[in-house]
Protein backbone atom coordinates (compact mmCIF):
# COMPACT_ATOMS: atom_id res chain seq x y z
CA UNK A 1 0.00 0.00 0.00
CA UNK A 2 1.76 3.39 -0.90
CA UNK A 3 1.83 6.09 1.57
CA UNK A 4 1.09 9.80 0.80
CA UNK A 5 2.20 12.17 2.29
CA UNK A 6 0.53 14.96 3.14
CA UNK A 7 1.90 18.64 3.86
CA UNK A 8 -0.87 21.31 5.87
CA UNK A 9 0.10 24.88 7.23
CA UNK A 10 3.00 26.44 6.34
CA UNK A 11 4.95 29.47 6.82
CA UNK A 12 2.78 31.69 4.42
CA UNK A 13 -0.01 34.10 4.60
CA UNK A 14 -1.99 31.27 4.16
CA UNK A 15 -1.85 29.43 6.59
CA UNK A 16 -5.50 29.02 7.15
CA UNK A 17 -6.64 28.18 3.83
CA UNK A 18 -3.94 25.43 3.91
CA UNK A 19 -5.46 23.66 7.09
CA UNK A 20 -9.93 24.13 5.27
CA UNK A 21 -8.10 22.48 2.26
CA UNK A 22 -5.45 19.65 3.39
CA UNK A 23 -8.18 19.02 6.07
CA UNK A 24 -10.94 17.88 2.92
CA UNK A 25 -7.83 16.50 1.14
CA UNK A 26 -7.05 13.99 3.56
CA UNK A 27 -10.94 13.15 4.25
CA UNK A 28 -10.78 12.34 0.44
CA UNK A 29 -7.90 10.20 -0.22
CA UNK A 30 -8.80 6.81 -1.43
CA UNK A 31 -8.10 4.34 1.10
CA UNK A 32 -5.77 2.36 -0.75
CA UNK A 33 -3.56 4.44 0.23
CA UNK A 34 -2.02 5.13 3.86
CA UNK A 35 -2.11 8.65 4.75
CA UNK A 36 1.26 10.24 6.52
CA UNK A 37 0.43 13.24 7.83
CA UNK A 38 2.65 16.45 8.50
CA UNK A 39 1.88 19.30 10.05
CA UNK A 40 4.20 22.68 9.21
CA UNK A 41 3.79 25.77 11.88
CA UNK A 42 4.03 28.98 11.22
CA UNK A 43 7.64 29.13 12.51
CA UNK A 44 8.70 26.45 10.15
CA UNK A 45 8.47 23.23 12.79
CA UNK A 46 7.51 20.33 10.74
CA UNK A 47 5.66 17.58 12.73
CA UNK A 48 4.20 14.27 12.02
CA UNK A 49 0.21 14.40 13.15
CA UNK A 50 -1.65 11.16 13.51
CA UNK A 51 -4.25 12.77 15.24
CA UNK A 52 -8.19 13.35 13.94
CA UNK A 53 -8.61 15.19 10.76
CA UNK A 54 -11.13 16.93 12.34
CA UNK A 55 -8.39 19.17 14.36
CA UNK A 56 -6.22 20.30 11.86
CA UNK A 57 -9.08 23.12 10.30
CA UNK A 58 -9.10 24.84 13.04
CA UNK A 59 -5.69 24.63 13.89
CA UNK A 60 -5.91 22.51 17.13
CA UNK A 61 -3.50 19.45 15.83
CA UNK A 62 -0.67 21.44 16.93
CA UNK A 63 -1.65 20.66 20.52
CA UNK A 64 -1.66 16.79 20.23
CA UNK A 65 0.63 15.58 22.36
CA UNK A 66 1.51 12.89 20.20
CA UNK A 67 2.97 14.88 17.40
CA UNK A 68 6.47 13.94 16.23
CA UNK A 69 9.13 16.23 14.98
CA UNK A 70 10.03 15.27 11.58
CA UNK A 71 12.47 16.38 8.84
CA UNK A 72 12.43 16.24 5.12
CA UNK A 73 15.72 13.66 4.19
CA UNK A 74 17.33 15.18 1.40
CA UNK A 75 18.65 11.81 0.83
CA UNK A 76 17.45 9.34 -2.38
CA UNK A 77 17.95 6.60 0.02
CA UNK A 78 15.69 7.50 2.81
CA UNK A 79 12.95 8.15 0.90
CA UNK A 80 11.07 9.74 3.56
CA UNK A 81 11.25 11.73 7.04
CA UNK A 82 13.79 11.29 9.49
CA UNK A 83 11.70 11.21 12.73
CA UNK A 84 13.35 13.49 15.58
CA UNK A 85 11.44 11.09 18.39
CA UNK A 86 11.96 7.60 16.92
CA UNK A 87 15.61 8.25 15.41
CA UNK A 88 14.18 6.60 12.49
CA UNK A 89 12.93 7.15 8.76
CA UNK A 90 9.44 6.99 7.97
CA UNK A 91 9.27 6.36 4.18
CA UNK A 92 7.02 7.51 1.79
CA UNK A 93 6.18 6.93 -1.68
CA UNK A 94 4.88 10.29 -2.89
CA UNK A 95 4.32 13.71 -1.20
CA UNK A 96 0.99 15.96 -1.64
CA UNK A 97 1.93 19.42 -0.93
CA UNK A 98 -1.31 21.41 0.80
CA UNK A 99 0.44 24.39 1.10
CA UNK A 100 -0.42 27.41 -1.01
CA UNK A 101 1.46 30.74 -1.11
CA UNK A 102 5.04 31.57 0.25
CA UNK A 103 7.66 27.98 0.45
CA UNK A 104 4.62 25.49 -0.67
CA UNK A 105 3.26 26.85 -4.18
CA UNK A 106 7.03 28.90 -5.33
CA UNK A 107 9.03 25.85 -5.86
CA UNK A 108 10.47 25.68 -2.76
CA UNK A 109 8.83 21.94 -1.97
CA UNK A 110 9.09 20.86 -5.29
CA UNK A 111 12.72 21.45 -4.76
CA UNK A 112 13.26 19.70 -1.95
CA UNK A 113 11.07 16.78 -2.79
CA UNK A 114 13.13 16.56 -6.02
CA UNK A 115 16.25 16.57 -4.58
CA UNK A 116 14.99 13.60 -2.04
CA UNK A 117 13.60 11.83 -5.16
CA UNK A 118 10.11 11.60 -3.93
CA UNK A 119 7.38 12.45 -6.42
CA UNK A 120 5.50 15.62 -6.04
CA UNK A 121 2.00 15.74 -6.60
CA UNK A 122 2.26 19.21 -7.35
CA UNK A 123 3.42 21.03 -10.62
CA UNK A 124 7.40 21.14 -10.91
CA UNK A 125 9.75 23.39 -9.20
CA UNK A 126 11.21 25.51 -12.08
CA UNK A 127 6.90 26.33 -13.20
CA UNK A 128 5.55 26.85 -10.04
CA UNK A 129 8.45 29.68 -8.97
CA UNK A 130 7.72 31.23 -12.18
CA UNK A 131 3.77 30.97 -11.93
CA UNK A 132 4.48 32.82 -8.47
CA UNK A 133 6.14 35.71 -9.25
CA UNK A 134 3.86 37.37 -11.55
CA UNK A 135 6.56 39.63 -13.10
CA UNK A 136 8.38 36.60 -14.55
CA UNK A 137 4.25 35.30 -15.78
CA UNK A 138 4.42 38.56 -17.95
CA UNK A 139 7.48 38.57 -18.99
CA UNK A 140 6.83 35.02 -20.18
CA UNK A 141 3.54 34.95 -21.04
CA UNK A 142 3.64 38.22 -23.02
CA UNK A 143 6.59 36.97 -25.51
CA UNK A 144 4.22 34.47 -25.72
CA UNK A 145 1.50 36.52 -27.16
CA UNK A 146 -1.25 36.24 -24.21
CA UNK A 147 -2.75 39.42 -23.49
CA UNK A 148 -2.20 40.91 -20.30
CA UNK A 149 -2.86 44.20 -18.11
CA UNK A 150 -0.03 46.63 -18.74
CA UNK A 151 1.94 46.68 -15.63
CA UNK A 152 4.83 48.23 -13.39
CA UNK A 153 7.33 46.52 -11.19
CA UNK A 154 8.66 48.25 -8.32
CA UNK A 155 11.39 46.88 -5.58
CA UNK A 156 11.49 48.07 -2.25
CA UNK A 157 15.31 48.37 -2.53
CA UNK A 158 15.33 50.76 -4.82
CA UNK A 159 12.27 52.36 -5.43
CA UNK A 160 11.58 56.12 -6.31
CA UNK A 161 9.66 58.10 -4.00
CA UNK A 162 5.69 57.86 -3.70
CA UNK A 163 5.45 60.94 -5.74
CA UNK A 164 7.10 59.91 -8.69
CA UNK A 165 5.97 56.12 -8.57
CA UNK A 166 2.40 58.08 -8.26
CA UNK A 167 3.42 60.17 -11.62
CA UNK A 168 4.58 57.10 -13.24
CA UNK A 169 1.75 55.17 -12.39
CA UNK A 170 -0.73 57.98 -13.76
CA UNK A 171 1.27 58.27 -17.02
CA UNK A 172 1.72 54.60 -18.00
CA UNK A 173 -1.59 52.79 -16.06
CA UNK A 174 -3.82 55.74 -15.56
CA UNK A 175 -6.21 55.43 -12.64
CA UNK A 176 -8.10 53.51 -11.10
CA UNK A 177 -5.66 50.40 -11.14
CA UNK A 178 -4.56 47.61 -9.13
CA UNK A 179 -1.33 46.85 -6.68
CA UNK A 180 -0.62 43.73 -5.36
CA UNK A 181 2.37 41.86 -4.18
CA UNK A 182 4.59 40.23 -6.49
CA UNK A 183 4.78 36.60 -4.96
CA UNK A 184 1.57 36.17 -2.77
CA UNK A 185 -1.78 34.54 -2.56
CA UNK A 186 -5.45 34.60 -1.65
CA UNK A 187 -5.16 38.55 -2.72
CA UNK A 188 -2.91 39.63 -0.02
CA UNK A 189 -2.06 42.64 -0.38
CA UNK A 190 -3.77 43.78 -3.24
CA UNK A 191 -5.87 46.67 -3.21
CA UNK A 192 -7.50 48.76 -6.40
CA UNK A 193 -6.42 52.11 -6.58
CA UNK A 194 -8.45 55.75 -6.78
CA UNK A 195 -6.08 58.55 -5.84
CA UNK A 196 -2.64 59.44 -3.90
CA UNK A 197 -4.23 58.69 -0.79
CA UNK A 198 -5.03 55.40 -1.87
CA UNK A 199 -1.39 54.82 -3.62
CA UNK A 200 0.94 55.37 -0.43
CA UNK A 201 -1.89 53.16 1.83
CA UNK A 202 -2.00 50.68 -0.66
CA UNK A 203 1.65 50.64 -2.03
CA UNK A 204 3.20 50.12 1.68
CA UNK A 205 0.90 47.66 2.52
CA UNK A 206 2.19 45.54 -0.80
CA UNK A 207 5.40 45.76 0.38
CA UNK A 208 4.75 44.54 3.87
CA UNK A 209 3.92 41.44 1.91
CA UNK A 210 7.03 41.00 -0.19
CA UNK A 211 9.54 43.39 -1.49
CA UNK A 212 8.84 43.42 -4.79
CA UNK A 213 5.22 44.73 -6.21
CA UNK A 214 3.59 44.88 -9.52
CA UNK A 215 0.78 48.07 -10.38
CA UNK A 216 -1.45 46.66 -13.24
CA UNK A 217 -3.98 49.00 -14.98
CA UNK A 218 -7.65 48.59 -14.44
CA UNK A 219 -9.06 45.85 -16.78
CA UNK A 220 -13.17 45.76 -16.50
CA UNK A 221 -15.66 42.68 -16.71
CA UNK A 222 -15.68 39.79 -15.00
CA UNK A 223 -12.80 36.96 -13.35
CA UNK A 224 -13.63 34.05 -15.29
CA UNK A 225 -11.01 30.83 -15.38
CA UNK A 226 -10.39 27.41 -16.01
CA UNK A 227 -8.95 24.43 -14.32
CA UNK A 228 -6.03 22.29 -15.68
CA UNK A 229 -5.53 18.51 -15.14
CA UNK A 230 -2.24 17.30 -16.84
CA UNK A 231 -1.77 18.81 -19.47
CA UNK A 232 -4.66 18.12 -21.69
CA UNK A 233 -7.46 18.10 -19.27
CA UNK A 234 -9.75 20.83 -18.58
CA UNK A 235 -12.79 21.65 -16.96
CA UNK A 236 -15.68 24.18 -16.67
CA UNK A 237 -14.95 27.54 -17.03
CA UNK A 238 -15.99 29.58 -13.75
CA UNK A 239 -16.99 32.94 -13.52
CA UNK A 240 -16.76 35.01 -10.30
CA UNK A 241 -19.21 38.26 -10.16
CA UNK A 242 -18.57 40.21 -6.97
CA UNK A 243 -20.37 43.82 -5.98
CA UNK A 244 -17.39 45.01 -3.93
CA UNK A 245 -13.80 46.95 -5.90
CA UNK A 246 -12.26 43.52 -6.63
CA UNK A 247 -12.09 39.55 -5.78
CA UNK A 248 -10.40 39.95 -2.12
CA UNK A 249 -9.80 37.52 0.57
CA UNK A 250 -13.14 38.38 1.96
CA UNK A 251 -15.04 37.52 -1.02
CA UNK A 252 -12.83 34.61 -2.03
CA UNK A 253 -13.40 32.86 0.81
CA UNK A 254 -16.42 34.07 3.04
CA UNK A 255 -18.42 34.24 0.05
CA UNK A 256 -18.83 38.54 0.76
CA UNK A 257 -21.25 39.93 -2.00
CA UNK A 258 -19.80 37.29 -4.44
CA UNK A 259 -21.72 35.14 -6.45
CA UNK A 260 -19.93 31.81 -8.55
CA UNK A 261 -20.70 30.39 -11.53
CA UNK A 262 -19.56 27.11 -12.25
CA UNK A 263 -19.93 26.64 -15.23
CA UNK A 264 -19.81 30.40 -16.32
CA UNK A 265 -23.70 32.04 -16.37
CA UNK A 266 -22.94 34.90 -18.45
CA UNK A 267 -20.47 34.15 -20.93
CA UNK A 268 -21.29 32.09 -24.35
CA UNK A 269 -19.94 28.74 -25.21
CA UNK A 270 -17.54 30.13 -27.26
CA UNK A 271 -15.75 32.56 -24.93
CA UNK A 272 -16.02 29.57 -22.55
CA UNK A 273 -14.32 27.77 -25.16
CA UNK A 274 -11.52 30.13 -25.75
CA UNK A 275 -11.06 30.07 -22.07
CA UNK A 276 -9.99 26.63 -21.71
CA UNK A 277 -8.09 26.98 -25.09
CA UNK A 278 -6.00 30.20 -23.23
CA UNK A 279 -5.84 28.15 -19.94
CA UNK A 280 -4.09 24.95 -21.57
CA UNK A 281 -1.91 26.96 -23.99
CA UNK A 282 -0.52 28.97 -21.29
CA UNK A 283 -0.01 25.87 -18.59
CA UNK A 284 1.59 24.70 -21.34
CA UNK A 285 3.73 27.63 -21.59
CA UNK A 286 4.57 27.80 -18.29
CA UNK A 287 4.88 23.94 -18.25
CA UNK A 288 2.58 23.43 -15.12
CA UNK A 289 2.27 19.77 -15.65
CA UNK A 290 0.08 18.06 -13.14
CA UNK A 291 -2.26 21.25 -12.23
CA UNK A 292 -2.96 24.52 -12.49
CA UNK A 293 -6.21 26.93 -12.39
CA UNK A 294 -5.81 29.76 -14.90
CA UNK A 295 -7.26 33.03 -13.85
CA UNK A 296 -8.69 35.54 -16.27
CA UNK A 297 -10.80 38.83 -16.87
CA UNK A 298 -13.66 38.84 -19.76
CA UNK A 299 -13.60 42.43 -20.70
CA UNK A 300 -14.20 45.07 -23.18
CA UNK A 301 -11.01 44.33 -24.54
CA UNK A 302 -11.25 40.51 -24.89
CA UNK A 303 -10.27 37.65 -23.07
CA UNK A 304 -7.31 38.88 -20.63
CA UNK A 305 -4.87 36.66 -18.78
CA UNK A 306 -4.89 37.42 -14.70
CA UNK A 307 -2.43 34.49 -13.49
CA UNK A 308 -1.81 31.14 -12.52
CA UNK A 309 -2.19 29.11 -9.45
CA UNK A 310 -0.24 26.13 -8.97
CA UNK A 311 -1.93 24.93 -5.40
CA UNK A 312 -5.16 26.36 -6.23
CA UNK A 313 -7.81 26.04 -2.90
CA UNK A 314 -9.01 22.68 -2.60
CA UNK A 315 -11.63 22.50 -0.19
CA UNK A 316 -14.75 20.55 -1.76
CA UNK A 317 -16.10 24.12 -2.31
CA UNK A 318 -13.16 25.44 -3.93
CA UNK A 319 -12.91 26.90 -7.85
CA UNK A 320 -10.43 24.00 -9.24
CA UNK A 321 -12.44 20.98 -7.97
CA UNK A 322 -15.81 22.62 -8.72
CA UNK A 323 -14.78 23.14 -12.21
CA UNK A 324 -14.07 18.93 -12.76
CA UNK A 325 -17.09 18.37 -10.78
CA UNK A 326 -19.31 20.49 -12.88
CA UNK A 327 -17.64 17.88 -16.01
CA UNK A 328 -18.37 14.77 -14.13
CA UNK A 329 -15.06 14.34 -12.24
CA UNK A 330 -16.27 14.26 -8.52
CA UNK A 331 -13.82 15.29 -5.66
CA UNK A 332 -12.45 12.10 -4.42
CA UNK A 333 -12.05 10.86 -7.68
CA UNK A 334 -10.09 14.35 -8.86
CA UNK A 335 -7.49 13.68 -5.92
CA UNK A 336 -7.12 10.55 -6.74
CA UNK A 337 -6.50 11.02 -10.46
CA UNK A 338 -4.02 13.49 -9.10
CA UNK A 339 -2.13 11.07 -6.81
CA UNK A 340 -2.14 8.23 -9.89
CA UNK A 341 -0.80 10.94 -12.67
CA UNK A 342 2.69 11.04 -9.91
CA UNK A 343 3.00 8.01 -8.79
CA UNK A 344 2.77 5.96 -12.15
CA UNK A 345 5.71 8.63 -13.03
Amino acid sequence: MSVIAVLFGGQSSEHPVSLMSAASVLSNIDEKYTKYMVGITTDGRWYHYSGSVDKIENGKWQEDENNQEVILSASNAHHGFYNLKTNKIDRVDAIFPILHGKYGEDGSIQGLCYLSGIPCISTNMTSCAIAMDKEFTHIICEDAGIKMAKYLVYKKENCPSFEEMFEETKEKLQLPCYVKPAREGSSFGAHKIKNYEDFVKYVNDAFSYDNKILLEEFIDGTEVGCGVLGTNTTGEVYEVVVETEMYGYAEKYDGYKTKIYVPAKNISKEVQAEVNRLGLIIANILECDVLARVDFFNSSKGIIFNEVNTIPGFTSHSLYPAMFKAKGLGYRELINKLIELKLKD
